[in-house]
């Protein structure tokens, strides 16, 4: 037999019209093999018109929560071997949620988001770009909707979830369910009622925040290595930029070098490129600690700093030597001198980026709390009950 624990994260603007959830209830529990079904209402005090005829059902009750935080608590506070997720502000009819645990009660999926149906034809201008949408979506997320507001999924499948994450910034209920979710995903078509509509709103910071959050865990090391090849850019632009200010300043000073590289070492190009070096690598640094790599931000910002100089040493020599060595040997560098500088950059990507991702900012690791999962969580929560 088979239990499940429906999730609604919502609060006073998200009502559910009067006996909804009751509906909900009363026909999961009509299916075969279902022995009980429970409701987990996290977010502001329900309507008591939401909410009759509901038994059991828990109240999460917090105004101030945002939805994924509400989220994450349902979550934990689930005890069902399948767990529903439904976003109030969202309208699907009873057999929407049947479609959705069609899949998982088969084996199918382990993950499954309801998506709904379109009317719209294939050349429609509507159609082709939702089609778009769609097929990027899915390379990207997994899913071609990322701002479905249903999906059921295994009570294993949230084995990852961290518990002192459960306060995390985020509106969109099925962007985080990606973040933390395991095993095969699968899109099904669902029917919606007629006044059914998305949450379009303004992307926001926090937005953007469980996007990449979804990329990371989905992506993985490839995600972090774009990321980190974005901020190398923008420290590209920091060095090269800097590289010619301080060529022309040293100029300016009465400090250049000579224009034919062949004869010799020159202190004023070999201390533009020093500073200008400097500065990328401190630039880049502050990037990479606050975004990509964002979840190993532990310790004092001086010691990763020098561990971070000293893990990129190898890939800073790299790019020196190259900026010096290739003008003094080849005609097409010595009259341009940036370029070098650009083979030099891009051949330390690669080390540093290496060095970053599993010396200076690798994650400690976890407490043996941050590992327990929801599902060690409720059986905790259930002693706890029965030894009170």
């Amino acid at each position: 037999m088979t239990r499940i624990s429906l999730i609604v994260p919502g609060n006073r603007d998200e009502p559910l019209r009067d006996g909804e959830l009751a509906i909900y209830q009363r026909l999961l529990l009509e299916q075969p093999g279902i022995d009980g079904v429970e409701v987990i209402w996290a977010g502001s005090a329900p309507d008591v018109q939401a909410v009759p005829g509901l038994h059991p059902i828990v109240q999460l009750v917090d105004e101030a929560a945002n939805r994924v935080s509400l989220l994450r608590r349902g979550l934990l506070a689930a005890t069902g071997d399948l767990v529903v997720i439904l976003d109030p502000s969202r309208e699907y009819g009873p057999d929407a949620l049947l479609q959705v645990l069609e899949p998982i009660q088969s084996g199918a999926a382990d993950v499954v988001v309801g998506v709904p149906r379109t009317s719209r034809g294939l050349f429609s201008p509507g159609g082709v770009r939702g089609r778009t949408l769609k097929i990027l979506g899915r390379l990207a997320l997994g899913t071609s909707d990322g701002l479905s507001g249903l999906a059921a999924l295994r009570r294993s499948a949230v084995r990852s979830l961290v518990m002192e994450n459960q306060e995390i910034s985020g509106s969109r209920i099925l962007l985080d369910v990606l973040t933390w979710c395991s095993g095969s995903l699968l899109d099904v078509p669902v029917n919606t009622g007629r006044n059914d509509q998305r949450r379009l709103d303004a992307i926001g910071l926090d937005d953007l925040r469980q996007l990449k959050r979804v990329l990371d865990h989905r992506f993985g090391t490839l995600s972090r290595l774009v990321q980190f090849c974005v901020v190398g850019a923008s420290g590209m632009f920091v060095d090269l930029s800097l590289y010619a200010i301080f060529q022309w300043l040293f100029a300016m000073l009465g400090f250049a070098g000579p224009h034919d590289p062949a004869e010799g070492f020159t202190w004023p190009l070999f201390v533009a490129g020093s500073l200008a070096i400097w500065a990328a690598m401190t630039w880049n640094f502050l990037l990479n600690r606050r975004l990509t790599f964002n979840d190993s931000r532990s310790g004092s910002i001086p010691r990763q700093y020098l561990t971070y100089a000293i893990g990129n040493a190898l890939g800073i020599a790299v790019s020196l030597t190259l900026r010096l060595f290739l003008p003094s040997r080849y005609p097409f560098f010595a009259s341009h001198r940036l370029a070098a500088a650009v083979v030099g950059i891009v051949v330390a990507t690669a080390i540093s980026f290496s060095m970053s991702r599993w010396v200076v900012f690798r994650r400690a690791p976890n407490s043996d709390v941050e590992h327990r999962t929801v599902s060690e969580t409720s059986d905790a929560s259930d002693q706890e009950s029965a030894l009170a």
